[in-house]
C-alpha cells in the first residue's frame, strides 16, 4: 500500500512540473509578448553567458515597445506584429533554455578540489599499468619523477627505485630519512612489496603509512 502510494506521489510530482514546465514555455505567447522576456531571463541569470543576456535585452525591449504601444494606442497592425514576434521568439527561447533552468544544477568545482581530484585519477591509472605491465610502467618512467617523461603518473614515487633526494622532494620527506630507507633498500635489492618495506625498514612507519597513496613499488633494478 505505501508503495503504491508512493508511486502515485511521484507520478503526480512529475506530472505537476511537466505542466509547469509547459506553462512557463508558453508563457511569451499566453501572456501576449508581456512577459516574453521572463523565461529568457531566468535562463540568464541560470545561465550566466553574454548570448542570453543579449536573447532576454531584445526581448525586454519587445516587450516594452508592445506595452508602450498599447498605452500610446498605436496602429494595431504594429502592435500586432509585435505580440507575433515578441510570442515567437519568446517561446523559441523558452524552448532553448527549458533544460538550463529546470535540468540539473551542477556546482563548480573549486580548481583546487578539481587538481587532487584529477591526480589521485592518474595515480590510480598508473597503479593498474604498474601492476599490470611492468614494462611498460618503467618505460613510461610511473614513479620516476626524475625521469623524463610525457606520462602523468599523479606525482607516484617508485619506493624501489627513485633516489632518496627525490623520494624526499617529491614525498616531502627529510633528507635523512629518505636516506636511510635508500641505504636499506640497496643493500636487500628492493622490496618485493609495501607490506615489506614497512616490515623490514628501520624508518618510522609513519612516514610510509602517511604518503601510501603516493607510493607504488616496482621491481628493483640496480642503478647503473
Amino acid at each position: 500500500m505505501a508503495g503504491t502510494r508512493g508511486t502515485i506521489s511521484s507520478v503526480a510530482t512529475t506530472a505537476v512540473r511537466a505542466v509547469g514546465q509547459l506553462l512557463w514555455v508558453l508563457l511569451p505567447a499566453m501572456s501576449l509578448n508581456f512577459l516574453a522576456w521572463v523565461p529568457a531571463n531566468q535562463t540568464y541569470w541560470r545561465a550566466r553567458s553574454a548570448g542570453w543576456l543579449i536573447v532576454t535585452i531584445l526581448l525586454v525591449l519587445c516587450s516594452a515597445g508592445t506595452v508602450t504601444g498599447v498605452a500610446l494606442d498605436i496602429d494595431s497592425g504594429a502592435i500586432g506584429a509585435m505580440v507575433i514576434v515578441g510570442g515567437i521568439g519568446g517561446t523559441v527561447a523558452a524552448l532553448n533554455g527549458r533544460r538550463i533552468v529546470f535540468g540539473p544544477h551542477e556546482e563548480p568545482v573549486d580548481p583546487a578540489v578539481q587538481a587532487v581530484l584529477d591526480a589521485r585519477a592518474r595515480r590510480a591509472e598508473a597503479r593498474e599499468i604498474a601492476s599490470s605491465d611492468v614494462e611498460m610502467a618503467v618505460e613510461l618512467g610511473i614513479g620516476r619523477p626524475d625521469v623524463p617523461s610525457d606520462f602523468d603518473d599523479g606525482g607516484l614515487v617508485d619506493l624501489n627505485n627513485a633516489p632518496a633526494d627525490v623520494i624526499a622532494r617529491t614525498l616531502d620527506w627529510p633528507p635523512k630519512v629518505a636516506a636511510k630507507l635508500v641505504s636499506q633498500r640497496d643493500a636487500m635489492l628492493g622490496y618485493a612489496s609495501m607490506a615489506e618495506a614497512l616490515a623490514l625498514s628501520s624508518i618510522s612507519h609513519r612516514w610510509l603509512d602517511r604518503d601510501a597513496e603516493r607510493i607504488v613499488v616496482l621491481p628493483y633494478r640496480k642503478a647503473r
